[in-house]
C-alpha cells in the first residue's frame, strides 16, 4: 500500500512539470485571483497520502478515458503547493463534488490525475463517463457507474385546453422537487400525448436508500391555453425504485369534478 503514495507523488512530480497547452486556451482553466494552495499529506493510519479540500478529504482513484471537453470544468478551486500551475478543478457533471480534477497548465502532458472523496469508499456512485478507475486496493470495494439512474412516470393528457402541466414531488415524505412540462412553442398539448417526468438519482442522495423502494408522492395543476392555473384533483401516491417505469396516469376532465388525476390499471 506504501508504494501507492509513492506513486501518487511520482505523478503529482510529473504533473508539476507537464500538463495540456489547450488549458491557456480557455478561461474556464485559469487561476481565479487569492486561489487557496493544497497540500497533499502522508495519513500514516491509512497507509496513503490524502488531500484535504473544504472539509472533505480526497484519495486518487483514476486517470482520464478518452478526453475531456472544457465544458466539462466547473472551476478551478486552487494549485497544489509551490506550484500555480498544477491546478484543482471541480466537474460540472458531478455536482457533488465526489471528485477533484488535478491537471497543469503548462507543458505538453495531457493526461490529468482525478481523486474521489473518500466518504464515498464502498458506495456505488454516478461518476463522469471520462473516469476511468486505474484499481487501487482501497478502491476494490467501491463501485461507480456512468449513467445517472433515474425512475420515471409517464403522465399521459386525456383532457383538452391545457397549454402546460405542473408538479411538485417529495419522496418519503420530503419535497424534492417541483417542474413542469409543455411543447417550446406553449401550443395546446395534444389528447393522448405522453409526457415523461424523471426522478433522477441526484436528487435523491443523502435523501434516501436508492437500492430501496421508495414512496414517490406527486400533486398537479394544469395552465390552460388561456393562461388559467387549475389544480388536478387527486394525488399520486406509489412505492417506486431506481429503474422502475409506471405509466397509468392520467389528467383527465369533467364538467363537476374540473380536472382529475385517473389511474388506469
Amino acid at each position: 500500500m506504501r508504494s501507492k503514495g509513492i506513486t501518487v507523488l511520482i505523478l503529482c512530480g510529473a504533473l508539476l512539470m507537464s500538463g495540456c497547452s489547450m488549458i491557456k486556451e480557455d478561461p474556464v482553466y485559469n487561476l481565479p485571483s487569492g486561489a487557496p494552495e493544497y497540500t497533499q499529506k502522508y495519513f500514516e493510519d491509512q497507509d496513503e497520502y490524502l488531500l484535504e479540500i473544504n472539509g472533505r478529504t480526497y484519495s486518487y482513484f483514476g486517470t482520464l478515458k478518452n478526453r475531456i471537453k472544457s465544458d466539462s470544468v466547473c472551476e478551478c478551486i486552487g494549485y497544489m503547493e509551490g506550484d500555480e500551475n498544477a491546478r484543482l478543478y471541480t466537474l460540472m457533471e458531478d455536482p457533488l463534488d465526489n471528485y477533484i480534477m488535478i491537471r497543469n497548465a503548462e507543458g505538453i502532458m495531457e493526461q490529468p490525475a482525478f481523486y474521489r472523496a473518500i466518504d464515498t469508499r464502498n458506495k456505488d456512485i454516478l461518476t463522469p463517463s471520462y473516469i476511468e478507475s486505474l484499481g487501487y486496493e482501497c478502491w476494490s470495494s467501491s463501485g461507480l457507474h456512468y449513467e445517472e439512474q433515474k425512475a420515471s412516470i409517464g403522465v399521459v393528457c386525456n383532457a383538452g385546453k391545457i397549454r402546460e402541466i405542473e408538479y411538485s414531488v417529495e419522496i418519503n415524505g420530503i419535497w424534492i422537487e417541483e417542474g413542469g412540462t409543455r411543447y417550446g412553442n406553449f401550443k395546446e398539448l395534444k389528447l393522448k400525448d405522453v409526457f415523461i417526468i424523471d426522478i433522477v438519482e441526484n436528487r435523491l442522495i443523502d435523501k434516501v436508500d436508492m437500492t430501496k423502494p421508495f414512496n414517490v408522492e406527486m400533486i398537479f395543476k394544469v395552465i390552460t391555453v388561456d393562461g388559467e392555473e387549475k389544480e388536478v384533483s387527486g394525488v399520486f401516491n406509489h412505492d417506486m425504485m431506481m429503474g422502475g417505469y409506471l405509466n397509468n396516469l392520467e389528467i383527465r376532465y369533467d364538467d363537476s369534478t374540473g380536472y382529475y388525476l385517473y389511474e388506469n390499471y
